[in-house]
C-alpha cells in the first residue's frame, strides 16, 4: 500500500516545476523519512527530501523560502536552500522534535529532548538556550514545545511535564503562565503573543496574555495542532480525531467540520484563508493530506503516506 501511495505521489511531482520562492506551498513530513512539497493548487514538486531517519518537523521560513527540517537521529536540524539545493547542519541538538521560524531574521528555535535552542539563520551555531526549571530531568522526546512570534522575537516554551513561560529573544524569561497538565498538544501565538496552548489528554485549550494570565480556557475533545490566525488571535484547532475547530480570540466556537479521521497537523494560511490538514488515515486509510476552506468546502486531498506534520509559511513583515 506504501508503494501505491509513493507512486502516485511520484507521478504527481513530475509534471510540477521547483520554484525556489515561497508561494504558499505547504512542506510535509511523511512516514518520518520523506519530506514532501506540495504548491498551493495541490501538484506535487520534485524537491521531495528522501531517505531521511525519524524526522520529525519540518518548518519553512515564509521571508525566504528556506525550509529546517528536524531529524531525531541524526541529533541536528538541517537548513534547506531549494534554490541552491544545498543543505547545512546545526551543531548538535539533542533529539530535536519542533522548530519555530522567526521570518524577521531567519533564526528558529528548537525544542528537543533537554529544553530549547536557538539556531542561527545560517544553522552555524546556537545562539541562545533554555533549559526550564523542571528539566531536564526525566529526559523524553517530545517533552518540550517552543514557538516564537516574529513581530517581537519573544517566544514561548511549554514543558511537557506542566510549566509555560514566555522567554524574550536571548532566552530570559518575561512571564510565566498557569501550568497545565500535559501541554503537548501543540501552541501557536499571534502578533501580540498572546498564545494558544493545547493540552490533549486533558482536553483542555487555553489561550494566554503576553503577560501570562489566562485569557481563554475551553474544554475540547482532546485538542490538536492549535494554528492561530496573528492577525486577530482566532484559532483552528482539531478535535476529536475527525474535527475542525473555528475558535475566536474571545473563546466562542465559531465553526465545526468533519474533515478527516486521525487528525495530526492543522496549519492555516492567512494569506488563502486556507487550512491543511494532516491526516495520519484519511480516506484510503494509508495518510493523506487536504486543504480547505474556512467555509468548510474540500479543495484537494492528496494520499500522502503516514503525514506528521503540514508547515504553511506566512508573514507581512515589520
Amino acid at each position: 500500500m506504501k508503494k501505491m501511495f509513493c507512486t502516485l505521489i511520484i507521478l504527481m511531482m513530475c509534471a510540477a516545476i521547483t520554484n525556489g520562492e515561497y508561494n504558499g506551498e505547504c512542506w510535509i513530513v511523511s512516514n518520518g523519512d520523506t519530506v514532501y512539497k506540495l504548491h498551493a493548487n495541490g501538484a506535487g514538486d520534485p524537491s521531495a527530501i528522501q531517505d531521511l531517519t525519524s524526522a520529525s518537523d519540518v518548518q519553512v521560513n515564509p521571508a525566504n523560502g528556506i525550509v529546517w527540517i528536524a531529524v531525531l537521529a541524526a541529533n541536528a536540524v538541517f537548513r534547506y536552500d531549494p534554490v541552491a539545493g544545498t543543505f547545512a547542519q546545526s551543531p548538535a541538538i539533542k533529539s530535536p522534535t519542533g522548530i519555530s521560524v522567526n521570518a524577521a531574521d531567519g533564526t528558529i528555535w528548537v525544542a528537543c529532548m533537554d529544553g530549547v535552542r536557538k539556531v542561527s539563520a545560517d544553522a552555524k551555531s546556537v545562539l541562545a538556550e533554555v533549559i526550564p526549571p523542571d528539566g531536564p530531568a526525566n529526559l523524553e522526546a517530545g517533552r518540550f514545545s517552543v514557538v516564537v512570534n516574529p513581530k517581537d522575537s519573544s517566544c514561548w516554551i511549554a514543558d511537557g511535564k506542566g510549566p509555560i513561560a514566555r522567554y524574550d529573544a536571548d532566552g530570559n524569561k518575561l512571564a510565566d503562565a498557569p501550568p497545565m497538565n500535559e501541554p503537548k498538544g501543540g501552541m501557536s501565538v499571534d502578533y501580540q503573543s498572546n498564545v494558544w496552548v493545547a493540552d490533549t489528554q486533558s482536553h483542555t485549550l487555553v489561550r494566554l496574555s503576553p503577560e501570562g494570565k489566562q485569557l481563554v480556557k475551553l474544554e475540547i475533545q482532546g485538542p490538536v495542532s492549535p494554528s492561530v490566525n496573528p492577525k486577530d488571535g482566532s484559532v483552528w484547532v482539531a478535535s476529536n480525531n475527525n474535527l475542525l475547530l473555528k475558535i475566536s480570540a474571545t473563546g466562542v466556537p465559531e465553526k465545526t467540520y468533519e474533515v478527516g479521521m486521525a487528525i495530526v497537523a492543522v496549519s492555516y494560511s492567512p494569506a488563502e484563508e486556507a487550512i491543511w490538514i494532516a491526516d495520519l488515515l484519511g480516506a484510503t486509510f494509508g495518510g493523506e493530506v487536504s486543504k480547505w476552506t474556512v467555509n468548510g468546502q474540500q479543495r484537494f486531498a492528496i494520499p500522502v503516506p503516514a503525514p506528521s506534520k503540514v508547515s504553511i509559511g506566512f508573514w507581512e513583515g515589520n
